[in-house]
């Protein structure tokens, strides 16, 4: 793999220099470029093209799922890293962790509508109220819970 670097000074006066670079400031080290072995090059490629498909797609959404959750965990519960030492106390720390994820996200399911809330459209705006209230409101269905007797 060979890196290359075009100098600013032969970058700036560039009349191309919008086309080539995505860098959005104008006084950064010039152009950088990675120059990588035909074949690297040609599986990278070919991976490129592989995700626009949709069999490429359907995998990739249940990825995507497990992303977010990653991410959640990291984002909103601080588990980037461990608070404790020891591997019992750092599995609880994470059981405790995913039981509060779990709750959260049921009360958000409970709590929050099915839909936000959009525009509503010139051509919709012209529909009767008693119309769009049949029609447009959905109810979430809610997990099975037995009465208590």
């Amino acid at each position: 793999m060979v890196r290359a670097r075009v100098p600013t000074a032969a970058c700036r006066p560039c009349t191309a220099r919008e086309q080539c670079t995505r860098s959005n400031n104008k006084s950064d080290m010039g152009r950088r470029i990675t120059l990588r072995p035909r074949a690297e090059q040609e599986v990278i490629q070919q991976a490129r093209a592989q995700e626009g498909t949709p069999e490429w797609k359907e995998q990739y959404a249940h990825r995507a799922g497990g992303e977010g959750t990653i991410s959640q965990r990291v984002r909103a519960f601080g588990l980037r890293r461990c608070r404790y030492h020891g591997l019992a106390k750092a599995r609880l720390l994470h059981q405790i962790t995913a039981t509060a994820m779990d709750f959260h996200r049921l009360d958000a399911w409970w709590a929050d509508p099915l839909e936000a809330r959009t525009r509503t459209s010139h051509l919709a705006a012209l529909r009767p109220a008693h119309w769009l209230r049949q029609t447009c409101v959905r109810q979430r269905p809610g997990p099975a819970i037995s009465p208590m007797s």
